[in-house]
């Protein structure tokens, strides 16, 4: 799978991107290149699962055209992350942040929930100090509508109010 922006491509991984994977998720988890195989084996099982209106997980690298081989972050949908949602997440690799690859990979992540897999509502989240994270969702169109027992904000946004978003951006 893969999905283009104007400056960014998210797509599956595959074993040809092993290094890579090794590289981004070493810090802090000392990955080695057993478990990075045993991540690439996960994802690659659980995008065979996602249906319409059922995501188990998909997670996409992001690549910047500019370096196609190599992975400045990671997004997706998640549908076992809390019982009875599905939650988009994205992270951007620190240099990288504030040029706004999340909020550009966050648009196609909605697009592809309420087009593609027919959703009727997506939800995301952000710790409460994280304001870079909510100013992307709210750029999105998501609304903030709770908080988790900790602080942190709860976004949603569901189908009707995806489209009114694009008709008023």
């Amino acid at each position: 799978m893969e999905i283009f922006t104007d400056e960014l491509i998210l797509r599956t991984v595959t074993e040809s991107d092993i290094d890579e994977i090794v590289r981004m998720w070493n810090y802090p988890n000392e990955e080695t290149l057993e478990n990075a195989y045993q991540a690439l084996e996960y994802m690659q099982q659980t995008h065979k699962k996602n249906r319409p209106k059922a995501i188990c997980h998909l997670c996409l690298a992001i690549f910047h055209k500019k370096e196609p081989k190599r992975i400045i972050g990671w997004c997706g949908l998640d549908g076992e992350a809390e019982n009875g949602k599905t939650v988009l997440f994205y992270c951007i690799d620190k240099e990288l942040r504030n040029r706004g690859y999340a909020t550009q990979c966050v648009k196609e992540l909605l697009k592809y929930a309420f087009v593609d897999m027919e959703y009727d509502v997506v939800y995301g989240g952000c710790e409460k100090e994280n304001h870079e994270s909510y100013r992307v969702m709210q750029k999105a169109g998501m609304i903030q509508k709770n908080f988790y027992k900790n602080g942190d904000s709860i976004f949603y946004i569901d189908k009707e109010a995806y489209a009114h978003h694009l008709t008023s951006s």
